[in-house]
């Protein structure tokens, strides 16, 4: 069994001003285990557990899904929290140009998956990166006053030519994601 999940890598230059971001939120010293700008990624589906065989046929699968897909542009700007600001797990960056073809995106990959026998996603879909996942209140107030400073701050414009497959195994010091295939839009 293989822990996996379908993804929009992002161009280096995209990573940077990220992590700059998420540099500027831990200065608010809040108990948040920050995800590492090497893993930076937008999730489309996570699969979970999955049999290698499936796999296989899920990277020609969606090959075969998205060559209608024509590479697009996408913007990431406003920095929030999930589910809600009073209750916060999750620290994350949203998407405002680009919106609308990732979600399309994401539905395919998701009608890709279903058709293949791979369990369906049991919420909707909403593009965003996931910054760090919040381990306690500790400092919760700080980290809110450092979100409302960065609101403003709009990386660049990125384009999304392909999806990868990453693996993901758990460590102690956060997870490993190992790309098992490239799929490229419009090809």
């Amino acid at each position: 069994m293989i822990r996996a999940f379908i993804a929009v890598p992002l161009p280096e230059a995209l990573r940077r001003e990220v992590s700059a971001i998420q540099t500027n939120l831990r200065t608010a010293a809040a108990d948040i285990r920050w995800v590492d700008p090497a893993n930076l990624h937008l999730t489309l589906k996570f699969l979970g557990s999955v049999e290698e065989e499936p796999l296989a046929k899920l990277k020609e699968a969606l090959q075969a899904a998205v060559r209608p897909v024509s590479p697009f542009i996408f913007q990431l700007e406003g920095v929030g929290t999930f589910p809600r600001t009073s209750q916060p797990r999750v620290v994350w960056l949203g998407v405002s140009q680009g919106k609308e073809k990732l979600v399309e995106v994401a539905e395919v990959v998701e009608k890709t998956c279903v058709e293949l026998g791979l369990p369906a996603q049991d919420r909707s879909f909403s593009p965003h990166l996931t910054l760090g996942r919040i381990q306690s209140k500790r400092r919760l107030e700080q980290l809110l006053e450092r979100i409302k400073s960065v609101q403003s701050r709009r990386p660049p414009l990125a384009q999304a030519k392909s999806l990868t497959l990453f693996q993901s195994t758990l460590t102690p010091e956060g997870p490993v994601y190992n790309p098992l295939g490239e799929i490229q839009l419009g090809k």
